[in-house]
């Protein structure tokens, strides 16, 4: 999936939250960070949160690694991705 379709899904995942009501994909794209966007750390742990539950129905936690990686927009991305590669990796014995 190209960078602009995980944008795509973030701004998606983003309208679904109270906190991001109003939030539009071209707003996500011209952001560099998640606080041009009004989104705290919090939130954002949040909107991950919900974006495991509706793409991996919940079968991957959060990792510490990525916490820093949530501060901007590409590193979002980038987390979006490696939970969705995840996501689809077989299952191992």
């Amino acid at each position: 999936m190209a960078t602009d379709d995980y944008r795509q899904r973030f701004a998606e995942i983003l309208a679904t939250q109270p906190f991001g009501d109003g939030l539009t994909y071209e707003q996500v794209v011209r952001a560099r960070s998640r606080q041009e966007l009004g989104i705290s750390s919090l939130n954002m742990i949040i909107v991950l949160m919900n974006y495991i539950k509706k793409y991996t129905d919940g079968t991957i936690t959060v990792r510490p690694e990525w916490v820093p990686l949530l501060n901007d927009i590409d590193g979002i991305v980038s987390v979006l991705r490696e939970i969705d590669a995840i996501g689809v990796e077989p299952a191992r014995s």
